[in-house]
């Protein structure tokens, strides 16, 4: 009980650094990139190309992983958040609108989502070498640490200019780079048995040629990710439009992740004997509830009451879906289900980030946000039929 007590509290510093960095990278994204003098249709270029190498590479990192005996999580965590911090550097030193930036910027993107994959690797090899932790917890302390980050950083913007954006982002790099190697001291990986190995796992693409359910499941997460997309990451248009501006859009990120807190800090409790596979319909229902208020959201008051369906949407998915993976697909697939999972949050982001940059420039906040609450149903529908049956 000791060890599984410190190691939440390792895991879930591993967490709070990664959404406290997510939130400069993804959530102020736009805030910076228009500062700069992108229109929306650019920034959402930018943005949809750093989310799809992030989306190739995560997934790509974790088969090697799972097909690998040497190569480790912990062998690539250095090296990526090196890389980060180096297009950090360039958009500190350069911040002027152009290809350096740009490309700078979707680097920065690809190599902060990626990493996520490596910290859900970690996660489970603790449980399958017996160093149980709690994830829920884990990943409630890193909503936590993102209501702080967005909350403070809307107020700084807001006084300070969106240039003080990179080095956040650089400051967030050190806390991970803190918070991960405070993980290491703690973690004794189990190794990998020789039997383990005597049935590797699976290419990315055979593994989806023999998951079909859970492939199709996957295509509805993307749906209902290019819905919720839409709006939070053009959140600062959503915001303006209902009568706010950056600093209530800081609020708005911040009240968003705050209420996702008590579902997945209580995520055990509120299981119970539950199957993590209906938790994950109800989840998707509320997220098409969610996309259908936000068009409806037309002041300030009622965006914050909208996103109140946060918590049995977002939030509750977000919980399930670990679970749901361990228990339903096999270990050595395990690494690659789990960051194909979390990819789909990401390839959501860049549809949305192509699309809704695009609709954004061309028409009303309200039509861009009924198109994607069209799309979000498709989702849910296709990720109802694919999420399996459990005992």
């Amino acid at each position: 009980m000791e060890q599984k007590n410190a190691l939440t509290g390792r895991y879930s510093a591993v967490q709070g650094s990664f959404w406290m960095g997510y939130c400069v990278c993804i959530s102020f994204a736009a805030v910076y990139l228009q500062g700069l003098g992108y229109t929306n249709a650019q920034l959402g270029v930018v943005m949809a190309v750093g989310n799809l190498l992030g989306a190739v590479l995560g997934p790509e990192l974790s088969a090697r992983i799972d097909r690998s005996e040497t190569l480790t999580a912990w062998r690539l965590i250095w090296p990526w958040l090196a890389l980060q911090a180096a297009a950090l550097l360039a958009l500190a030193l350069h911040p002027v609108m152009g290809a350096v930036t740009s490309a700078a910027f979707a680097l920065f993107i690809a190599f902060s989502i990626s990493l996520n994959s490596l910290n859900l690797k970690l996660f489970v090899d603790c449980v399958h070498s017996g160093q149980a932790v709690n994830y829920g917890v884990a990943r409630g302390v890193g909503s936590g640490c993102f209501v702080l980050m967005s909350t403070a950083l809307g107020a700084i913007v807001k006084a300070a200019g969106v240039r003080v954006l990179p080095w956040a982002g650089l400051l967030m790099v050190l806390a991970q780079a803190l918070a991960h190697a405070w993980l290491r001291r703690g973690y004794v990986p189990g190794e990998k048995k020789a039997e383990a190995f005597s049935a590797r796992g699976r290419t990315m693409a055979a593994f989806l040629r023999g998951e079909p359910r859970f492939t199709v499941l996957l295509v509805g997460a993307a749906l209902i990710f290019f819905g919720h997309n839409t709006s939070t990451n053009f959140l600062i248009n959503v915001t303006r439009y209902a009568g706010g501006d950056t600093g209530t859009m800081g609020l708005l990120n911040g009240f968003m992740a705050a209420v996702e807190i008590p579902v997945m800090v209580f995520f055990g409790r509120l299981r119970g004997g539950r199957r993590s596979a209906d938790l994950m319909r109800i989840a998707f229902v509320f997220f098409a509830l969610k996309a259908a208020a936000m068009p409806l959201a037309a002041s300030v008051p009622l965006l914050f009451a909208v996103f109140l369906l946060q918590a049995p949407s977002f939030a509750l998915y977000t919980a399930a879906i670990v679970d749901y993976v361990a228990e339903t697909v096999p270990f050595e697939d395990s690494a690659k289900a789990q960051s194909l999972a979390f990819s789909m949050t990401t390839l959501g982001a860049v549809l949305a980030s192509l699309a809704a940059g695009k609709l954004y420039d061309a028409l009303p906040v309200p039509a861009v946000l009924w198109i994607a609450c069209g799309i979000t149903a498709l989702g849910v529908v296709l990720a109802i039929l694919g999420t399996q049956r459990q005992k």
